[in-house]
């Protein structure tokens, strides 16, 4: 009767870990996010990015990412048919919670059609840079979200960006050059 018992015991103990490391999965460096302001305003911008946290120590944590800014054709008034398409970049501070700075990059190639000024057809290499703080908001509770496969949140930023460097720049009417512009972002990501 002891050695069942004690048989018993063990493979309850055995079994007990197996689901306890089941629920306890390890945390969640990985994310990808799309930006869903932009396609609906200003218009016709579409932005992803994979995100992995490379540090934690509490709630300061550090982020890289990279992925993606696509604008399709448009016309404007001020330059003609325009397009870009960009591969970005950049680096996150969390200083707080969900409270964070970002360094943000872009290169990729830019498209003037039809110049309003000049009537020709413009192609360039852009380089933008920009700054933003913003606020990640974890839609579950931590908890919650430790026994999660995939974390649903949803982050907001404000900051500038700026145009730092154009291949083959384009005339645009009424303008002296590049200066830097708002920027204001929407994101729905899942971390895992």
């Amino acid at each position: 009767m002891k050695k069942t018992t004690m048989i018993l015991a063990l493979f309850c103990c055995f079994i007990g870990t197996a689901i306890a490391q089941q629920e306890t999965r390890p945390p969640k460096r990985w994310g990808a996010e799309i930006n869903i302001l932009w396609p609906i305003f200003p218009g016709n911008i579409y932005k992803g990015q994979v995100t992995y946290e490379t540090w934690r120590k509490g709630h300061y944590a550090g982020e890289v990412y990279a992925g993606f800014h696509i604008r399709p054709f448009e016309f404007r008034e001020d330059e003609g048919d325009f397009a870009n398409y960009a591969l970005t970049f950049g680096y996150r501070q969390f200083f707080w919670k969900g409270l964070h700075a970002e360094i943000y990059q872009a290169i990729g190639p830019g498209f003037n059609r039809n110049n309003v000024i000049t009537g020709q057809d413009y192609e360039s290499w852009d380089y933008e840079v920009g700054l933003l703080l913003g606020y990640r908001l974890e839609l579950f509770s931590k908890e919650k979200r430790d026994r999660m496969r995939y974390s649903p949140y949803i982050s907001t930023q404000q900051g500038f960006y700026y145009l730092a460097a154009q291949s083959n720049p384009h005339p645009i009417k009424n303008s002296t050059g590049e200066s830097p512009f708002y920027v204001g972002t929407l994101n729905f990501g899942l971390r895992f």
